[in-house]
């Protein structure tokens, strides 16, 4: 794999999820793209690199994101996004010999999979980060249950966000110079 290229396509895919996602809002529903550029390295990349990649963009994703402590303090916590891109690249991994990698429908499904392991694994920490005096979890809703709820709509939006943003991954493949193919074409 292309450091380079991996490099442009994380930021581009940052990008577009903290600042032009907005434009695909419905209501308190909005879909991401970093989950399917994930979910497309782990079909098409070593799983060392796959992983490494997750971690680099669950990590750019907490550092993209501010909470507030004491109601005025704002704050990054490291850990949510990061653990659950690892999380659901390991979730992945093993279907990626089961599945046709180039057909955008399994970016639909696998991207709807992996996002609902990250939000598991995000609710769970933030949760827990929760429990100190002082520090709300940072989401719109009364309570987990109900923020669950729209991170599985989230969820299924960015699955069908995923089609076509993983045929241009596939068609950009080239570029990236995986070695090895890992799942089926």
């Amino acid at each position: 794999m292309r450091i380079a290229v991996f490099i442009l396509f994380l930021v581009l895919a940052i990008v577009v999820d903290t600042r032009f996602m907005e434009a695909l809002r419905i209501g308190d529903v909005l879909p991401g793209i970093a989950g399917t550029l994930a979910v497309f390295l782990v079909l098409c990349a070593q799983r060392s690199h796959a992983l490494w990649a997750c971690l680099a963009i669950g990590l750019l994703l907490d550092f993209s994101e501010f909470a507030l402590y004491d109601g005025d303090i704002a704050y990054c916590l490291v850990g949510p996004y990061t653990l659950g891109f690892l999380f659901g690249a390991n979730l992945i991994l093993p279907l990626r010999a089961m599945v046709f990698s180039r057909n955008p429908m399994t970016f639909g499904v696998l991207a709807f999979l992996f996002m609902l392991a990250v939000t598991v694994v995000y609710l769970m920490l933030w949760q827990i980060r929760g429990l100190y005096p002082g520090s709300p979890p940072p989401w719109i809703e009364a309570s987990i249950l109900d923020e669950l709820g729209r991170r599985v709509l989230c969820a299924l939006y960015s699955g069908l966000v995923a089609i076509p943003v993983g045929w241009f991954l596939v068609k950009t493949s080239p570029l990236w110079g995986f070695t090895g193919s890992v799942a089926r074409r």
